[in-house]
């Protein structure tokens, strides 16, 4: 294979407790990167993934399932990993032949605590990975709760990982639903909406402090491996976007940092 063809193939595999949405996330990938036309549902079995029999009859991942998309010129082949713990030989296998890991999570701190052994593994070999919040649509029933769930989540991922846990967006709440994102690097915030991409939109008010106090936090810890970047922060420096990303970039690639998003992967969110 060329260098130039090598370059443009990512193997993603999407790692995850039971129930935390695996599989919901993959169907949510290849539709909205066109490569299916309608997408599926784990509850009607007709997900591309979990389709054995075994899988279907029980509602759950029990073997590795891959799917290939492609997006802005990249060609992406995911494998969908079993989350149940019967399945994690399988899973770390996979694992072990993939390029990069997401891992998705429920947003509760609780169970934020069973990744405690993917993560370790993930640390050990090395394995680049980001987390998805999963289904945050289900805790952000107002601002309030959406901002304390969001920041004990982060608490808990921090004593499960060896790698500092970077926040990359901020939830956004309103009228007791998950409405969008804030965008850490950028700070642009954006409103979801079913079937269509995301607007952009000005950040919340109320939502500001917030903001900065997990932007700052996110700078901190990029600077950590940037000593230019770490300048600029003393010297009170505006970093460009351009500089931030390379850095995210740079330090997930080196598997240095564990960058974290948020959505609702049956909404199509995030």
């Amino acid at each position: 294979m060329s260098e130039k063809v090598a370059s443009n193939v990512r193997n993603i595999a999407i790692v995850g407790p039971y129930l935390s949405g695996k599989t919901t996330l993959l169907e949510s990938l290849l539709s909205i990167t066109k490569a299916i036309s309608r997408k599926g549902s784990v509850k009607d079995g007709n997900t591309i993934g979990d389709g054995s029999p075994e899988a279907r009859d029980r509602s759950m991942t029990v073997e590795i399932n891959a799917a290939s998309t492609k997006y802005d010129g990249i060609n992406f082949t995911f494998l969908d990993c079993p989350g149940s713990i019967e399945f994690a030989q399988e899973t770390n296998n996979a694992l072990i032949g993939a390029g990069a890991a997401i891992v998705v999570c429920e947003p509760d701190p609780a169970r934020v605590l069973t990744l405690a052994p993917l993560l370790k593994f993930l640390d050990d070999w090395e394995i680049p990975h980001i987390v998805f919040i999963n289904k945050m649509d289900r805790v952000c029933r107002d601002e309030t709760h959406c901002k304390s769930n969001f920041g004990e989540v982060l608490e808990a991922l921090k004593t499960v990982s060896k790698r500092p846990i970077v926040p990359h967006q901020y939830p956004i709440a309103k009228n007791n639903q998950l409405i969008g994102f804030i965008d850490l690097v950028t700070e642009q915030a954006y409103h979801y909406h079913p079937g269509a991409p995301s607007d952009p939109v000005a950040i919340p008010e109320s939502l500001k402090a917030e903001e900065q106090a997990a932007r700052e936090q996110m700078l901190e810890e990029l600077a950590n491996f940037d000593d230019n970047l770490l300048e600029e922060l003393v010297e009170n420096i505006e970093p460009p976007t351009e500089e931030i990303v390379a850095d995210i970039k740079m330090e997930l690639s080196a598997d240095l940092i564990v960058p974290v998003f948020v959505g609702a992967a049956e909404k199509d969110s995030g």
